[in-house]
């Protein structure tokens, strides 16, 4: 594998370990210089949830206040498998100050507060038929306009729903991040070796939430405090720990925290740049572990090439103006390459963020988002949004 064939890859999976400065020692799990890893709910950012049923289910939906006027675009987010609908809570934040919009989170299938009657059932097909159906439930005959947002394995259900008969005619923007088909075709050969690499099991919520920051799944503190309860389930309660955030107590005298993986790992990074392999894991012992992954992700390995397979022709043949947020630069696959050349698409690249961009830097993606709202003329800033519009006139 070339050097670049390698670079390509690793920006596709989290990031790993970030170096510590040459005097760091080694620390036990939890110990020295602690941050708060209190969680968060999710009412800090979305006004209200519903369980909209289907006759495939119940699927949690989050949505921000209602918009000023019925004509302004509700932004429907998509996240990546593993995560859940609260992986845009800050974002949405960002972005309902901007422009004048709603954003509605649903949680797909198998994942979060959402219950299918086949949960396994991760057919690109399928999901794009759930997308579909809770839409029409939530809006009805009044369907507004709508942009779509997809983070990685959303961004294919999101590519895939551009094109669907029944929503086609309200669609007025596509925007996917972080997933491109050539790359995450390749990606998906060193898939199982990460989810093996990480922890099984938590003994609390603030350690699921330290892990996250600490490993570099998200690297933004605020945001894995409202998004990890949601993807990790109590053993005893069988129930998601977003349930347990109003009530949660912290718990930080008990030692390690995670179940396979090292007794002792590095501190926190103090800044400095480059990676480090992760120690070998050892195990340690699992009486006390209270919390495991809400999806176990390395059982859906029979979608994975259905996610991706075809999502570059798909994204560039779809009607509604187009965005691609990536982490790397090196991201694009060739197809996209010659498109992105010919001008088909709108593209920008974060960097300093690792996979879950719109985690990362929830600030960043929404003033790009509100940026190419306004120059589609998809709705209009807010006050706090004026700014972005002196720079997004068609054409630009």
């Amino acid at each position: 594998m070339s050097a670049l064939q390698k670079s390509v890859l690793k920006s596709k999976l989290p990031p790993r370990m970030p170096k510590t400065s040459a005097g760091s020692k080694l620390a036990p799990f939890g110990a020295s210089r602690r941050k708060d890893y209190t969680p968060v709910s999710w009412n800090k950012y979305y006004e209200k949830f519903a369980d909209v049923e289907t006759e495939d289910g119940t699927f949690r939906v989050y949505t921000s206040p209602e918009p000023d006027r019925p004509d302004r675009p509700r932004i429907v987010t998509l996240h990546g498998g593993g995560y859940s609908a609260l992986s845009w809570a800050l974002f949405t934040e960002e972005i309902t100050n901007l422009i004048h919009c709603q954003v509605v989170s649903m949680d797909i299938r198998g994942h979060g507060e959402t219950k299918a009657k086949d949960p396994d059932d991760l057919n690109i097909d399928t999901l794009v038929k759930d997308v579909e159906q809770v839409l029409k439930k939530l809006f009805g005959g009044e369907m507004p306009p709508i942009i779509l947002l997809g983070h990685s394995m959303g961004g294919a259900i999101a590519v895939r729903t551009a094109h669907s008969p029944l929503l086609e005619p309200y669609i007025q923007g596509l925007a996917v991040i972080d997933v491109v088909e050539g790359t995450a075709m390749e990606a998906l050969a060193s898939m199982q070796s990460f989810l093996r690499s990480r922890p099984t099991h938590f003994k609390s919520i603030g350690h699921a939430i330290e892990w996250c920051i600490r490993s570099g799944q998200v690297r933004n503190l605020e945001s894995a405090k409202v998004s990890m309860p949601s993807q990790i389930i109590n053993c005893k309660t069988d129930q998601l720990a977003t349930n347990e955030v109003e009530d949660y107590v912290s718990d930080d005298s008990s030692g390690p925290g995670v179940e396979h993986r090292p007794d002792a790992i590095l501190e926190e990074s103090d800044g400095s740049e480059g990676d480090v392999p992760f120690a070998k894991p050892s195990p340690v012992d699992s009486s006390n572990m209270r919390y495991r992954w809400r999806v176990d992700l390395s059982r859906t390995e029979s979608h994975w090439a259905g996610w991706f397979r075809g999502l570059s022709a798909a994204f560039l043949a779809a009607r509604a103006p187009r965005l691609l947020l990536l982490a790397s630069v090196d991201g694009l696959d060739r197809e996209l390459t010659v498109g992105q050349m010919q001008g088909k698409f709108q593209m920008r690249v974060l960097t300093r963020c690792g996979h879950a961009v719109q985690e990362d830097a929830p600030g960043e993606v929404a003033r790009v988002l509100a940026a190419f709202a306004i120059r589609h003329q998809l709705t209009e800033p807010t006050e706090e949004g004026m700014g972005l519009s002196l720079s997004c006139a068609p054409g630009c």
